[in-house]
């Protein structure tokens, strides 16, 4: 991914935009690095193994994205 990297400091922040931008997805959504509205969020989520969301800002090049794996279902069981 091309742009500019999420700071460490700001992530706890962008997972917090990508939860609302989920809640509502054509509400604009604010850049967690420049606070800029027009953050633009891709999901290419490979459910049920992993979310992955691609963040870019056009104001200040942020360009990043966020893997947040998740649990396989197990076949089989008791």
């Amino acid at each position: 991914m091309s742009g500019n990297p999420l700071p460490p400091d700001r992530f706890r922040e962008a997972l917090a935009r990508v939860a609302d931008w989920r809640l509502s997805p054509l509400e604009p959504v604010a850049c967690p690095v420049c606070e800029e509205d027009g953050l633009v969020i891709e999901d290419r989520s490979t459910r049920p193994y992993a979310e992955w969301y691609v963040l870019s800002c056009p104001s200040c090049g942020l360009g990043h994205t966020i893997h947040i794996p998740m649990s396989p279902i197990m076949s089989g069981g008791d």
